[in-house]
């Protein structure tokens, strides 16, 4: 069976070639208007990227673009963050639709696609279904879609392109190798979230997922972990400000003894509050010992549950940063958290806290 080389990808990074119109805050409407776009994907032989963060781009803007598009077979990294502002809901998918055609033809092989900070919700997902199936993507290691207002309805649609996507690529010989989803802020709910776990669970392939602010609650967790499960190479988890509660902190302690290599946790601002410290610590203390950062802060956890995270640090000799903040300990509470810290050598790992913050500067 036949897989892209990501080794000899990687090793070609300090290489790359490409072109970038980032911040230039230029509106592009007509062919025209993007002709210095086009000059130089006409003029430039080697482009492996493609930056246009921070203008705002039209539908027929979009198609110039990707005539110029279609001539680089060598291109890899979409980097198309925040390109349609004030744009019409209309013009978004349309816009998206010339692009990816563009790299259809072209039998580009992207490895990063980055459309985060634009208002696609469903419709704006309508634009890219059809490359997120292709064998464009076949390749694609990290898809950022931070802030792009999906909504329940978008992340559905997400999931059911990415496992097209990954039975597309298995069927061709080519098995999809994506590693990095960044998805905060884009309102999932639960219904978006459960469909995103199918997609997670089926891909398997995941090191680092990012899912902050999206109005998750008990049932998205639950599937969310449950996906978790099946990503046995996660290195990054980041779900802060959801409402996990303590039944979610359940059961995503059940599924850490699955992710033996996860590095960073960031489960903040989740009302996982003291039982929810207890499911963490009986989980941490047993395993995950290459933690490097654990954020658990603003969670309403009194003292008590934070000894009890502390007490599971000593099997952590990378910890980093451990962030407690903004929990419910009082002034002795945090005094003993603070003292039982200071007997394990990653002592300093501890961030510090506000109250403690404040006084010093007294």
């Amino acid at each position: 069976m036949s897989t892209f080389n990501f080794a000899s990808i990687a090793a070609q990074l300090g290489q790359e070639q490409g072109i970038s119109f980032e911040n230039k805050v230029l509106s592009w409407n007509t062919a025209a208007d993007v002709q210095d776009v086009v000059d130089a994907l006409n003029k430039q032989t080697t482009v492996h990227y493609l930056n246009l963060d921070g203008n705002t781009l039209g539908v027929e803007a979009a198609k110039a673009i990707g005539e110029g598009l279609k001539r680089h077979p060598e291109f890899r990294k979409a980097l198309w963050k925040n390109m349609f502002t004030g744009r019409l809901i209309s013009e978004i998918p349309e816009a998206l639709k010339h692009l990816g055609a563009a790299l259809i033809v072209a039998g580009a092989k992207l490895t990063v696609l980055d459309l985060s900070d634009n208002a696609l919700g469903p419709n704006g997902m309508r634009g890219l279904e059809e490359l997120l199936r292709s064998p464009v993507c076949y390749s694609l290691q990290e898809l950022l879609l931070c802030n792009c207002g999906l909504g329940p309805e978008g992340g559905s649609m997400l999931s059911r392109a990415l496992i097209d996507l990954h039975a597309n690529a298995n069927k061709a010989g080519f098995p999809l190798q994506l590693r990095v989803f960044i998805g905060s802020r884009n309102r999932l709910e639960d219904a978006g979230a459960t469909e995103m776990a199918t997609a997670f669970q089926t891909l398997k392939t995941f090191e680092e997922i990012v899912l902050e602010q999206n109005s998750i609650y008990i049932e998205g967790v639950e599937a969310l972990a449950e996906s978790f499960k099946h990503n046995p190479h996660l290195r990054v988890l980041n779900m802060n400000d959801n409402t996990l509660k303590s039944e979610g902190a359940e059961k995503i302690a059940e599924a850490l003894p699955f992710l033996p290599l996860l590095r960073e946790m960031s489960f903040g601002d989740c009302l996982i509050k003291t039982n929810g410290a207890y499911h963490f610590g009986e989980a941490l203390e047993r395993g995950n010992e290459r933690l490097e950062v654990i954020d658990l802060g603003f969670n309403e956890i009194n003292s008590d549950g934070g000894l009890v995270l502390v007490n599971a640090m000593g099997n952590k000799p990378k910890l980093r940063i451990l962030n407690l903040d903004g929990n419910s300990f009082g002034e002795e509470g945090s005094e003993m958290i603070i003292s039982e810290m200071s007997k394990l050598p990653t002592a300093a790992a501890l961030q510090p806290f506000q109250d403690q913050e404040e006084e010093d500067l007294e």
